[in-house]
């Protein structure tokens, strides 16, 4: 026992630094949750719950009048519930005696539930049940292969019926909504609801099409200034989404068709007139209402103004909760339990570091880890264990040229193929299939591949050149200047080295994860900002299908490896070094995102309007890249070749991606 203490002791003293490291990192991941968890559930007096595949049934009563007759006839309906994949916020205030409002929340395509945290928070605070749920095809509920994923509207209607069936609900105070392909699914269930009943007021998120609800129904629409995908239409004249207001079918939606002047933002319409509501106070009859916030399609559920006009939507629909108070729509606190996650998000990705430095350590893993130059008898400088491929000087015309060409050549390809192989050919040469199910990230792993190969022809390239022009001007002391673009990719320890370092980015890989899943088992929390998050999927169901795609995604990793090993300078420092890299690696993307956006919030139209989707879905790719630069550097450093940071970064970046999107097939374990 004393010599196990005295080893542990001995362990701890020489490790001190990265043992330090590593404990703050998980306090910081453990803390940031638990008051992410704390301004969730408003100190613990909302209760959340994750459910999954949870059903329940009841009945509703409905009465019409006979068309012969005229006499009431009375028709009782079964109402049967289903949560496949949901989050439960119920208030302590709502009970069996003191049934509170309800409200249940759909994301857009490509989403998830945790997408409609932010309304989910704001309402629960202020006494509604609160239920986000997943769509088909997204999040952890499997497509069941009957449709594409964008089309697939189950979900919703069965989860708002889950709500009608609890105890705790008030039957007569049942509300919708869902944002993009979401406020579609609300649209149809708003229809298919009109002759039921169990819906009271539906709330459609950035989507521009009402197609009828019940006459006791209050209806709104939230939208953007300016939407990357709605009204903008040929019924319109072409007309712009910011000036939507002032138009013939947003007057006529309000059920005011001569109005003159534009439909007052925010403004509550009953039967086509204007009407003032005070704060928190519910309207007398059914109403409809226009929301329009300042920014794009993805900012309605991620935005101060897009929480505000929700939470002003369901008060108007449904007032105040009973037991509750009145809580000003613009005082919200969603944004900050976004902010500790972001927190917790960080120091998930500054974990790996001194994990790895720790885990280099151990007897099984301590052959992967550089050793150190030491003078050796002749008085010649030499490695010890694994060397590291040391930096030459950035110095001379040439060097500079092959240096900053080759860097600005990648980025600036890497941005604008972007239009050509997502929008054009991948669909084409990379399609859906049972093998690859999920919608966009079949395009995004062609762009990279593509990006990928382009960068290794242009390393290539100037490799090529460089000797060339090497063995003309220095002939038989050439030697001495050509450089090896694949030099840090050789491994000193041969093939069982190489598959040491595999493993050891696996078991790096698996302990970011295990402490995810930890983490949401206490808090039911998960690490994220807005679209990029580090989250918990199935298992069993997602993961042979993450392998495959992690394939496409190895091949872009291990090159963009190579890539930031060979932009390299002895005369910089690191952290200069690893900031030139990520800016070329970030730069191509952000400059066709930014002129896209640049262009679209100053006029109201795309730069390339057939984009409208992809700039989107690759804004999570920004602060992917930027990681995974660092990553790779880092654990070259680390180790004295690159393969351990491009094994990490594939199989950590695959899974993000792949969790975080829809598919329009069943995932297969085949």
């Amino acid at each position: 026992m004393d010599y196990l203490k005295e080893n542990v002791a001995n362990y701890c003293r020489k490790n001190k630094k990265m043992l330090l490291f590593f404990i703050i990192c998980l306090i910081v991941i453990f803390l940031s949750s638990f008051i992410a968890s704390a301004i969730q559930s408003t100190g613990w007096k909302v209760e959340v719950t994750d459910l999954r595949n949870e059903e329940n049934s009841g009945s509703i009563t409905t009465s019409t009048a006979d068309k012969d007759s005229g006499e009431t006839v009375t028709t009782e309906t079964k109402v049967n519930g289903k949560v496949v994949s949901g989050i439960l916020f119920k208030p302590s205030t709502a009970t069996a005696d003191n049934p509170a409002p309800a409200v249940v929340f759909t994301h857009g395509y490509l989403n998830n539930r945790e997408m409609q945290l932010q309304n989910a928070i704001e309402l629960s605070r202020r006494g509604f049940v609160v239920l986000i749920v997943d769509r088909e095809g997204h999040g952890n509920y499997e497509n069941s292969g009957s449709q594409s994923a964008l089309m697939a509207t189950n979900g919703l209607y069965d989860s708002a019926k889950y709500l009608y069936n609890l105890d705790y609900v008030d039957k007569d105070k049942i509300g919708i909504s869902g944002h993009s392909m979401g406020g579609m699914t609300t649209a149809a269930v708003l229809m298919q609801d009109a002759s039921v009943g169990i819906v009271s007021a539906g709330l459609i998120q950035s989507w521009d099409t009402f197609m009828g609800a019940g006459s006791d129904v209050s209806v709104g629409f939230l939208k953007s200034q300016d939407d990357e995908f709605f009204y903008t239409t040929d019924d319109n004249g072409g007309t712009l989404s910011r000036e939507w207001l002032s138009t013939s079918e947003a007057k006529g939606y309000v059920g005011n068709a001569s109005l003159e002047g534009d439909v007052v933002n925010g403004g509550i319409y009953i039967n086509g007139v204007l009407t003032d509501i005070a704060d928190g106070k519910a309207a007398d009859s059914a109403f409809r209402v226009i929301y329009e916030i300042d920014g794009i399609h993805p900012q309605v559920h991620y935005s101060v103004e897009g929480a505000e006009a929700v939470t002003n939507f369901f008060y108007t629909a449904f007032g105040v909760p009973q037991g509750s108070e009145y809580i000003a729509e613009s005082n919200q606190v969603w944004w900050v339990k976004e902010m500790f996650s972001l927190i917790g998000l960080i120091a998930v990705f500054a974990m790996i570091f001194p994990l790895v430095s720790l885990l280099l350590t151990t007897p099984f893993f301590k052959s992967l880890k550089v050793g150190e130059k030491v003078v050796n008898e002749n008085g010649e400088a030499v490695w010890t264990g694994n060397p590291y491929i040391e930096p030459a000087p950035l110095k001379g015309v040439q060097k500079n040229i092959t240096y900053w060409l080759g860097a600005i050549a990648i980025t600036l390809f890497s941005g604008f193929i972007i239009q050509d192989v997502y929008g054009t050919y991948a669909g084409k040469v990379f399609p859906n299939t049972q093998l690859y199910p999920q919608d966009t990230t079949n395009k995004v792993a062609m762009w990279a591949v593509v990006v990928a190969l382009f960068s290794l022809a242009v390393i290539l390239f100037f490799y090529f050149v460089n000797t060339l022009v090497y063995r003309l001007r220095y002939k038989e002391n050439a030697g001495q200047y050509i450089e090896n673009p694949f030099a840090a990719a050789k491994i000193s320890t041969g093939l069982a080295g190489f598959a040491k370092t595999f493993l050891l980015a696996g078991v790096v890989v698996f302990f970011v994860y295990l402490v995810t899943f930890i983490n949401w088992s206490a808090w039911t929390v998960d690490f994220r900002i807005w679209t990029f998050a580090i989250k918990v999927f199935d298992v069993g169901v997602m993961l042979p299908t993450m392998v495959r795609y992690a394939v496409f995604f190895g091949i872009f990793f291990i090159i963009s490896a190579i890539f930031n090993e060979n932009y390299r300078a002895k005369n910089l420092p690191e952290w200069a070094s690893i900031l030139i890299n990520i800016f070329f690696n970030i730069f191509g993307v952000l400059l066709v995102i930014a002129i896209q956006y640049g262009q679209f919030t100053t006029t109201g139209e795309m730069w390339q309007p057939d984009m409208n989707l992809a700039y989107i879905v690759l804004m999570p790719m920004i602060p992917i890249l930027a990681i995974a630069t660092v990553i790779s550097r880092r654990m070259t450093a680390k180790t004295g070749n690159m393969w351990l940071g491009a094994f990490i970064n594939t199989m950590l970046f695959t899974i993000i991606t792949c969790a975080n999107t829809a598919a329009s097939f069943s995932y297969v374990m085949g």
